[in-house]
């Protein structure tokens, strides 16, 4: 005979699978997972608290007095508004030429991740787009050390004034392998 104590051990479980699989908090296990639903983020207001496409423009090349503007900003306005301190960056504490800083400025702004799918033949790293490749950019892509060496270094192909101590952080990898499945990054630590 089926009771209601069978019943109650069964549905129990259950039960808490399709809560599981329904959550939708912040603090439940697809929030813990890093997941959340579609329906979940559609529903949030979210606040821009940092954008890093090209790293070491905020990080580097902006007074940290300007980093909440910058990183609050929207990359539309980024020419007209952050130009001018990248170009005195590059050219004041890099010491590079008008030229090149005029150059860099035009690779890093406006800050976005920039791709182009359509182009043939050039493998993804990051500011490959500049020389005619795709753009974006792999997980193990050294930004930094790609960000330094367009500033200080001769990445751009100038090689007047030079500064081959400031092209790396000296980080060489991370503390943590990639994984080899999605989401590919470790968990924080």
């Amino acid at each position: 005979m089926f009771s209601f104590r069978t019943f109650a051990r069964l549905a129990a479980p259950a039960a808490l699978l399709v809560a599981l699989a329904c959550d939708d908090n912040s603090t439940g296990p697809m929030a813990q997972s890093g997941m959340q639903s579609s329906a979940s983020l559609l529903s949030r207001t979210f606040t821009q608290r940092e954008r890093l496409g090209n790293p070491l423009v905020s990080e580097v090349m902006v007074r940290k007095a300007l980093h909440h503007k910058y990183n609050t900003g929207q990359p539309s306005s980024d020419v007209g508004e952050w130009s001018q301190t990248v170009k005195d960056f590059v050219t004041g504490v890099a010491g590079r030429q008008d030229a090149t800083a005029a150059t860099i400025a035009a690779v890093l702004l406006p800050d976005m991740l920039i791709t182009y799918p359509k182009r043939d033949g050039t493998p993804v790293f990051w500011l490959s787009w500049a020389f005619g490749g795709y753009g974006g950019r792999k997980l193990t892509d050294d930004v930094v050390d790609i960000g330094l060496g367009v500033i200080f270094g001769p990445l751009l192909g100038n090689t007047n004034n030079v500064s081959p101590g400031l092209t790396t952080d000296n980080v060489s990898n991370n503390d943590v392998a990639f994984g080899t499945t999605f989401p590919y990054l470790a968990t924080a630590h």
